[in-house]
């Protein structure tokens, strides 16, 4: 009998089951769509102007920067949001009892042992004021859990909405066989919990409606100075 290389791996690990958790068709397809309506619909007067005027015949498109700026504007938010889609959809979580494994394109591969962790954050409910819920998670899920190194940073948040319960409930579950502490809490909120640990929650997760408000304001001056620069 010949052995493959993956019979054997399928062996050596076969006391280690893995479980792979990836984001599911919903937020695929609303991350391209949030990616279409930033990238085109709310720089649609960046296009239709730069289109309309044909303007890539223009001598000053190369000389001077101040015209070039609408158009140089728009080909960072292009870029910056393609990464930042193609970040989500093709991210998957590996989980097993060593450890676990995050992957996506863009993203740096981040491989952590389970004797690496300090603890486990279970929140059931964050209280975020007015913060908008853009999909309802199922009543089992977590608000958020956070896997926290021995120094107190965060190294993994695992969402509900972006990898689904189940990965929350594997996480929880592979933690508690290698005997890391878990901390569960049923409601609290940003601001409690960044007293209780004040790196678990990133810059978006603590201001998701400051960060709305910046993006508002930068399309807002984007679209004010294409339409100052080039008219229509």
């Amino acid at each position: 009998m010949i052995s493959t290389p993956d019979a054997a791996r399928s062996a050596h690990e076969g006391d280690l089951p893995t479980r792979t958790y990836g984001p599911p068709a919903s937020v695929v397809i609303g991350s391209l769509v949030v990616g279409f309506v930033f990238v085109v619909v709310l720089e649609f007067l960046v296009i239709i102007s730069f289109v309309g005027q044909r303007l890539w015949t223009d001598p000053a498109l190369k000389e001077d920067f101040l015209f070039t700026l609408p158009l140089l504007l728009w080909v960072v938010v292009a870029v910056s949001v393609t990464v930042t889609v193609l970040r989500v959809i093709t991210s998957w979580l590996q989980i097993h009892e060593r450890g676990f494994e995050l992957r996506s394109l863009f993203r740096r591969t981040r491989t952590v042992s389970w004797d690496e962790v300090g603890q486990v954050i279970a929140a059931r409910d964050i209280d975020r004021g007015t913060a908008p819920e853009v999909l309802d998670a199922p009543e089992t899920a977590y608000d958020g859990v956070y896997v926290m190194d021995r120094q107190g940073r965060r190294i993994l948040a695992v969402s509900s909405r972006f990898f689904g319960h189940r990965a929350q409930e594997m996480t929880l579950q592979r933690a508690r066989e290698a005997g890391v502490s878990i901390v569960h809490i049923d409601a609290i909120t940003p601001a409690e919990l960044m007293r209780q640990a004040p790196e678990a929650m990133s810059f978006v997760d603590r201001h998701p409606n400051l960060l709305l408000l910046l993006l508002l304001a930068f399309y807002v001056g984007h679209n004010v100075l294409t339409f100052a620069v080039w008219g229509l």
